[in-house]
């Protein structure tokens, strides 16, 4: 499952992303799209860890990806274009709200 950007700080869906794809892992996206600047590798990383493209991360590595390797797909809404999917290593399908029926994870009045 994913934890979509609002519901997580875009600096820990960052840090999670680094750390999964360092070790061969697979975070997840959320409901709520990326930041395109996080589908290429950050490439401009200075001899302290820190990059302009990324100013609030620190420890980066040139070739370093920031980017989510599961996508979720939530009725084609939020966030989903065709450079999101394509920069996608699996995409998970979102069908339901499960506990929260309705549309934009709104509850209806008699639920």
């Amino acid at each position: 499952g994913g934890m979509p950007l609002g519901a997580l700080s875009r600096e820990a869906h960052e840090v999670i992303a680094l750390g999964m794809n360092r070790v061969g892992g697979k975070s997840n996206s959320g409901e709520g799209g990326e930041d395109s600047l996080r589908f290429k590798p950050i490439m401009d990383v200075d001899a302290d860890g820190h990059s302009a493209s990324f100013p609030h991360l620190n420890g980066l590595k040139n070739g370093d990806s920031a980017a989510s390797a599961t996508k979720q797909i939530a009725s084609g809404r939020f966030g989903v274009t065709p450079e999101y999917l394509t920069s996608a290593k699996q995409l998970e399908i979102k069908l339901a709200q499960g506990a929260k029926p309705g549309e934009g994870s709104q509850l209806p009045g008699p639920k």
